[in-house]
């Protein structure tokens, strides 16, 4: 089977995901990774003993990579995947594809001009208990009524995670994989947000960004979802987020916990409940819905398959974040609009 260069761009804490799936890929040659901190870069050569670079067309010259993993912050996705599908490279970009849809049409229009396939990260579209669900939905002769999901993280993430939390906001960093999951299940379109949120917790520590918003989005199909982000949990909470969600049918009811995968851990500081199917590791292999999907664009690339996450599922996730937010700001509904 053939052999792919590939480069990593944003070696932040998701980054290095790709960087170490990439590694221990037998189809992937791990090339460089781009990132403009200098003591990160010194801290991914020094590990992996790969090259670095922290000028992205610097890179691109020097390496002439098969693909690409865009992981930097959020809103920083358009510049790099932009050079990149200049290029002709294929990209896999890390969730949201952009945090406005204007960019992710940007995206999908150089993509078309330049021939070059796109991938974005959803990788919440491997996990088992939604693959469960996406079948037991599609093999259903009922319809769907009502959903509900929440994503929500410790209020860690937005305050010592990362430096970049102004610019983001629960919707963008979670509620982005909520809404692309409810797609997947729905097999249609939103058409309609109506969403209330807060700020108060973050704003009094200096952070302009939501601490919560929760949204009523309508479906195509008549279904109804309430979703709810935050990421203001208390930091002694057992995992780093919480999730689960709520399917009514009129066939059955679907009910899944994402926060407790049924491992828990007691020390003498408090109790954990890790998630053992996101990224594990034993024998020198990292496996999990977290590894899935970059090892899956890579397989996509070489057997020519449609990618299981699209430029298209970005931008109707865009969509419905972008509504979200503009409905929280003039507190009215949305209509959102099909592409053309």
């Amino acid at each position: 089977m053939k052999t792919l260069k590939t480069a990593v761009v944003g070696a932040g804490i998701y980054g290095v995901n790709h960087i170490e799936v990439y590694l221990q890929n037998p189809h992937v040659t791990l090339a460089a990774v781009c990132d403009l901190n200098e003591e990160t870069r010194r801290k991914i050569s020094e590990k992996y003993k790969v090259k670095t670079y922290a000028d992205l067309q610097e890179m691109l010259d020097a390496e002439s990579p098969d693909a690409v993993s865009i992981a930097t912050p959020d809103n920083f996705h358009l510049e790099p995947a932009l050079a990149c599908i200049e290029r002709e490279i294929p990209i896999l970009v890390e969730k949201p594809l952009a945090t406005t849809a204007e960019d992710c049409r940007k995206i999908i229009q150089a993509a078309k001009k330049h021939n070059t396939r796109v991938a974005v990260d959803f990788h919440k579209r491997w996990d088992p208990a939604a693959i469960r669900i996406y079948n037991l939905l599609r093999q259903s002769k009922g319809y769907p009524i009502r959903g509900y999901m929440n994503m929500d993280d410790i209020i860690d993430v937005p305050t010592k995670w990362f430096k970049w939390t102004n610019t983001s906001s629960p919707v963008d960093f979670l509620g982005s994989h909520c809404v692309d999951l409810i797609r997947w299940y729905m097999g249609c379109e939103a058409t309609e947000v109506y969403a209330v949120g807060t700020k108060k917790l973050l704003a009094s520590q200096g952070i302009d960004t939501y601490d919560n918003i929760q949204s009523i989005i309508t479906f195509e199909n008549g279904a109804t979802w309430t979703v709810e982000n935050s990421w203001v949990l208390p930091s002694g909470f057992a995992k780093n987020n919480d999730g689960r969600t709520s399917i009514l049918t009129s066939e059955f009811l679907i009910r899944a916990d994402s926060q407790d995968r049924g491992l828990q851990i007691f020390d003498s500081q408090k109790q954990s409940t890790p998630n053992v199917y996101f990224f594990n590791e034993f024998n020198g292999k990292i496996f999990g819905f977290g590894a899935d999907p970059i090892n899956s664009f890579i397989d996509c690339i070489i057997n020519k398959k449609d990618f299981v996450a699209c430029a298209i599922d970005g931008l109707e996730a865009a969509k419905i974040t972008e509504a979200i937010h503009l409905s929280v700001e003039t507190k009215t509904p949305v209509k959102i609009e099909r592409e053309i």
